[in-house]
């Protein structure tokens, strides 16, 4: 057995906990974020997540250009520019979580939390992953990546495809999300969302200081990464599917720190409860997982590895995979609504 790299479990799970912590506080979520914006004009989650980015990329953006950390080297800036895969996973991740009632990470802790409908939801996401990454899914997917994506002569970072200086890039991104901020927030900032936003963002910078500096071997050295949840949801699909353990990662550390937390949570501010799903809601969880699944594997990353990691690294394909999120969150919720 290899010797475990306590940094990385270790750190894995201490930010999984934290980040649980903030998100069963404020039931911060990027489907509820969009979907309230969209109907009912309430913008408090979309700043927080706005926050989010902007705490995170400046960071991210910082550690790389000051050497410290080569984020250029993580897999969100390879020299493969999959432009199909990212925005229609991105789009078929945002119609799942949509119709399952929640992105990844509020599928999970409204598992440990005690809902069927969420299980169904979580189980579909993890075996459909697997399938798609592991399983007999595997051949066409990479064949349509072969068939549609595009190879570079530099890494899918925004500044290297459009040959400009990392802090032109830099600059632009902070002042749309400021502006953003500023013109989401003309009836007053919501202090609490402000803070989970800070803590968040601060999470990816220290995730990606923990992979890209403190768990680094010398003599075994490992390309930096940080927190994702579709990753480790499709090998707890292919564990139930092969029966096969992995060996834990930073990744995985981080689901098991969020959901150890949030079940403990639960429990102790009396939310758990063991809830069936709605009538005629069981298949929404079905396919609504399935798709989230699926999508994930496509878009290499859900709203988390893709939304908060990907994006902080400014990757062309982090972009293009947020967008077709919300795209399919915002076409859903308003497909829903009208049905409703």
């Amino acid at each position: 057995m290899d010797e475990l790299n306590v940094w990385l479990v270790g750190g894995g799970l201490a930010v999984g906990a934290i980040f649980a912590i903030v998100i069963q506080q404020l039931r911060f979520c990027l489907v509820a974020g969009t979907s309230n914006l969209l109907l009912i004009k309430d913008s408090r989650q979309a700043v927080a997540f706005a926050v989010t980015l902007l705490v995170g990329i400046t960071g991210t953006q910082l550690l790389e250009m000051m050497d410290i950390v080569a984020v250029a080297e993580s897999s969100y800036r390879n020299e493969t520019f999959d432009w199909f895969g990212a925005a229609v996973g991105g789009i078929l991740f945002g119609i799942g979580a949509t119709i399952a009632g929640g992105c990844s990470v509020r599928t999970l802790i409204r598992t440990m939390e005690g809902s069927i409908h969420a299980l169904l939801a979580l189980l579909s996401f993890a075996l459909v992953a697997a399938i798609a990454q592991f399983g007999f899914l595997e051949t066409p997917r990479v064949d349509l990546t072969i068939a549609t994506s595009i190879s570079l002569k530099t890494d899918a970072g925004i500044a290297s495809m459009l040959s400009i200086s990392p802090w032109i890039v830099l600059a632009v991104v902070v002042a749309a999300l400021v502006l953003f901020i500023i013109k989401s927030s003309k009836n007053g900032l919501d202090k609490q969302m402000i803070a989970a936003g800070f803590i968040i963002g601060s999470l990816i910078i220290a995730s990606w200081y923990i992979t890209g500096v403190l768990a680094q071997d010398e003599f075994d050295p490992t390309k930096p990464s940080g927190i994702t949840v579709s990753g480790p949801l499709a090998r707890l699909g292919y564990i139930m599917i092969s029966g096969r353990v992995p060996a834990l990662s930073y990744a995985i550390s981080f689901v098991i720190g969020i959901a150890a937390v949030s079940f403990i949570y639960a429990i102790v501010r009396g939310r758990f409860s063991i809830t069936m799903p709605a009538k005629g809601m069981t298949k929404m969880a079905i396919i609504g997982g399935s798709l989230m699944g699926v999508g994930s594997i496509m878009a290499y990353g859900c709203n988390i590895g893709q939304g908060l990691t990907g994006i902080s690294t400014l990757s062309m394909e982090s972009f293009l995979a947020v967008i077709g999120m919300v795209v399919g969150i915002s076409l859903t919720t308003k497909i829903m609504e009208r049905n409703a």
